[in-house]
């Protein structure tokens, strides 16, 4: 298997060791702290790795380049909005003299993700597939902080109930993001009922963390504990597209960043999402790039050897 080296890391303070950063969390679910706090001897390039938590970065006057999965994002001293979510391919390279926020917790820290069913609805900035950068301006920024100060008092001083309170600023930032970045979906009412958007959630975080070992939609059912016939209708019914498409759309994701970033056997890669005929695999790529698996890495591979 050629996916190794590519790391996924479960716990804060394992992510800031391997960036060399100085900072460290003292809370296994939520972390937050200050860009100036890392460090100037953080790693600058950060290899390919995935997380198993959320982290919401809120950068001022940065020069920054980051891949989530193929998408190459470029800062150059404007203020941004960065979402990491749990499963995807990232890189970075960092810039020591950024300013700014990251905000880290884990999907258990938000009880509001147990009591309330449409919070899927709700957060749509929470959800795998929507945009993970946003440009904002230097008001929103300015705004935006304000919370993060508040966030940060909260987790250094350790007040009593400090946890509950820090919650619910959060719950306060997501409400503010998504209003002033206009980052929402239109949703269909009808289609989005708690239900249908529980499931469909569910669904896209399963595949993001079992799609090297299941690409069936009878086994995602069966995670789900339904009937593949349903798992069909209620995701068509909320995304317009089938199951089997949205899985299809992350392997080609996964594999599109794997030949941009990597230099890992083009074999390996069609054997480790279960391609085990060659042709198939080239086949598979091209119908939805137009281009064979070669092709596009050789398209890409300067991007890679910077």
């Amino acid at each position: 298997m050629p996916f190794s080296s590519i790391h996924k890391f479960t716990e804060f303070n394992e992510f800031h060791h391997a960036a060399n950063g100085l900072v460290r969390s003292a809370h296994s679910e939520i972390h937050i702290f200050r860009f100036e706090d890392i460090g100037k001897q953080v790693i600058k390039n950060m290899p390919l790795f995935r997380t198993s938590f959320y982290q919401i970065g809120l950068m001022r006057n940065a020069k920054f380049s980051m891949s989530i999965y193929d998408t190459v994002h470029q800062l150059d001293e404007q203020c941004a909005l960065v979402f990491f979510k749990p499963g995807q391919l990232i890189q970075f390279e960092s810039d020591p003299n950024w300013q700014g926020y990251v905000l880290m917790f884990k999907e258990s820290f938000l009880s509001i993700k147990q009591d309330n069913p449409n919070a899927k609805k709700e957060f749509t900035l929470l959800d795998p597939t929507t945009e993970s950068f946003t440009l904002i301006t230097k008001d929103i920024y300015d705004e935006l902080s304000g919370i993060y100060e508040k966030i940060l008092h909260e987790y250094t001083n350790d007040f009593p109930q400090s946890l509950p309170v820090i919650e619910l600023y959060i719950h306060i930032l997501f409400y503010k993001i998504e209003r002033l970045c206009k980052i929402s979906k239109e949703i269909d009412e009808k289609l989005f009922s708690s239900r249908k958007a529980e499931i469909t959630y569910q669904f896209k975080k399963l595949i993001q963390n079992n799609l090297r070992t299941s690409k069936s939609v009878t086994d995602y059912a069966d995670m789900l504990h339904i009937s593949p016939k349903y798992l069909i209708e209620v995701v068509s019914d909320v995304t317009n597209q089938s199951p089997k498409e949205l899985i299809n759309e992350q392997i080609i994701l996964e594999v599109k960043t794997l030949l941009k970033h990597t230099d890992y056997p083009i074999s390996d890669i069609a054997t480790a999402y279960h391609f085990t005929d060659q042709s198939h695999f080239a086949n598979f790529f091209k119908k939805a790039t137009s281009l064979s698996p070669l092709e596009y890495r050789n398209l890409h591979r300067s991007d890679f050897k910077k």
